[in-house]
């Protein structure tokens, strides 16, 4: 730690949300359970911001510290050894002892590697074997290599990266309090949807619909995730033009436009996630009707299908609605989340988009009670001049799906 930085925790520290004690108890004996199981010693938890706050994920389910930028936490099995937060600016050490429950703060400049290993060392663990735990699995990325290389220099035991294997079986399943807080993000999108539909007339720019349905949450105490606001008219659309993804734009709304979303809000970190497609100045056109009726199909075909016990596979069975209609699937049509954007990913042979079947985390995954997922039906005609999608986010209990947005299943229209 630098000497002119008292990092002192302070009444500001009541003003944060804060998961119980017994809570970060149960997931640190939790991740230590997993540790033994894999003969890890030592963990070494990279954190590079990134969307959804998932690059910061795994840090943060063990300090209640979400970095911006790049951070570090040395974690190890023995209990009795404290965890290490390593913070890649000094000006925000004093925030991270604010929030976090970890009280061993220091800062990982000039020399990120070499403060890993001193820090393995100062344990006596350097024959030991240590797991490196990264980022998005599926993506193949892992710690920078210039870090790695000087870890196995410095290290003689093992060096495992087990990130996959850390997402799926630690986290994935959430705790009653972190329901909660998803939950509570959950109310944020029902505030941003209905602030969103509220907003959408004809004369209304893509950007004023961001600003309304992100005032509606935060002036409520909700924090911003990613949004995805999308126009076109829905007839006449130029091949790509009503393609949902994208970020809002300063295209004018019409009257015969479609408003195709995908957002989320978070609430500390944990976040919720909400589609419905919009209609602008008159009802949907006959064929939108006719991709609604496959989508709110297909919707409860997959609830229906999120069972503890089922499988990835039964829930690409039921998304045929719409892989057998003429309509493409061009996104995902379920994927993790709550605290991450993570596994599974269920796509479809012709989304293009992580096929759920090829992906090997994906391909054996069997739902557990209060996993919690996101569901997102979408379509688009072969032309790509139609689009939309619906879903929400679920959290599986005993005997099925529990939808955790209370904003209609509707196709909104004037």
């Amino acid at each position: 730690m630098i000497e002119n930085r008292l990092v002192s925790p302070n009444r500001r520290s009541e003003q944060y949300p804060r998961f119980s004690e017994e809570e970060f108890n149960r997931r640190h004996d939790a991740v230590r359970d997993w540790m033994d199981s894999n003969d890890l010693d030592v963990l070494v938890i990279y954190a590079n911001g990134g969307l959804l706050g998932g690059n910061s994920t795994n840090i943060h389910y063990l300090s209640n510290y979400s970095g911006m930028f790049m951070s570090y936490m040395v974690f190890f099995a023995d209990p009795d050894r404290s965890p290490t937060i390593y913070c890649g600016l000094s000006n925000h050490l004093q925030f991270i002892a604010e929030i976090s429950v970890v009280s061993d703060i220091r800062l990982m400049i000039p020399d990120p590697p070499e403060q890993l290993a001193d820090r393995i060392a100062e344990a006596g663990l350097t024959e030991g074997n240590t797991g490196i735990v990264a980022l998005d699995p599926r993506y193949k990325y892992s710690i920078p290599y210039e870090h790695r290389i000087e870890l196995e220099d410095r290290l003689e035991g093992k060096l495992r990266d087990k990130t996959g294997s850390f997402v799926n079986e630690v986290h994935s399943v959430k705790s009653d309090e972190e329901i909660e807080w998803i939950k509570k993000a959950a109310e944020y999108c029902d505030l941003g949807m209905k602030a969103l539909a509220e907003t959408a007339e004809p004369g209304v720019k893509e950007y004023e619909l961001e600003a309304a349905l992100k005032n509606a949450y935060l002036k409520e105490g909700g924090e911003t995730s990613f949004t995805f606001i999308n126009s076109a008219p829905m007839e006449g659309a130029q091949p790509g033009e009503a393609i949902t993804w994208k970020e809002p734009s300063s295209r004018t709304l019409e009257s015969g436009d479609i408003v195709s979303t995908e957002f989320s809000a978070s609430h500390h970190g944990y976040s919720s996630q909400v589609h419905r497609p919009i209609a602008v100045g008159q009802s949907p056109t006959d064929e939108y009707e006719e991709m609604w009726d496959l989508a709110l199909e297909t919707y409860e075909n997959m609830l229906g299908a999120l069972k503890p016990g089922n499988t990835s596979k039964d829930v690409a069975e039921a998304t045929a609605p719409i892989e057998d209609s003429e309509y493409k699937i061009y996104d995902v049509m379920l994927h993790g989340f709550g605290n991450a954007y993570i596994h599974p990913f269920i796509g479809t042979p012709s989304s293009n988009y992580w096929p759920g079947g090829d992906d090997p985390l994906t391909k054996g995954w069997e739902f557990k009670e209060n996993m919690t997922v996101v569901i997102q039906p979408n379509l688009c005609d072969e032309n790509e001049t139609k689009c939309f999608q619906l879903g929400t986010t679920v959290a599986i209990r005993e005997h099925g799906a529990e939808v955790l947005q209370e904003y209609p299943v509707e196709f909104v229209q004037p």
